[in-house]
């Protein structure tokens, strides 16, 4: 399978809220960067591993009702995927809705996702959160 399959398949598993299915394609010590100043969002930093992955995805879950999730465009590098994605959330303690756009960069090792980085507005994550 192509590396922007795996990641395909993981999107899709997501936008169907199967948080968990999602992750099979990932190693188990995968790291996660999320891009941000801490100060600005509670999920900015590093999660390192798949039960840590899991845990923030979760969390975010628990914040947020994701009405919709477009991957909007994969660029497949082979083992380096890159991915424009369009999330479209309510925060659920206030429900406010907005778009959020992200920069995703997947790295593969033998099928498998070992590393993600996210950028994300954080000036926007910083107005709802």
């Amino acid at each position: 399978m192509r590396g922007a399959d795996v990641v395909k398949n993981l999107y899709d598993t997501y936008a169907k809220r199967d948080i968990e299915g999602a992750l099979v394609d990932c190693a188990d010590d995968i790291v996660f960067r999320w891009v941000a100043e801490p100060a600005q969002s509670r999920y900015a930093g590093v999660a390192k591993g798949k039960q840590e992955f899991l845990a923030r995805l979760l969390a975010l879950d628990d914040d947020f009702e994701y009405r919709r999730f477009i991957p909007v465009e994969i660029i497949d590098g082979g083992d380096k995927v890159a991915a424009q994605v369009e999330i479209h959330m309510t925060r659920r303690t206030t429900g406010e809705e907005f778009v959020m756009r992200t920069a995703d960069f997947w790295t593969l090792r033998d099928g498998k996702i070992i590393e993600m980085v996210e950028y994300y507005d954080t000036a926007l994550a910083a107005s709802v959160i």
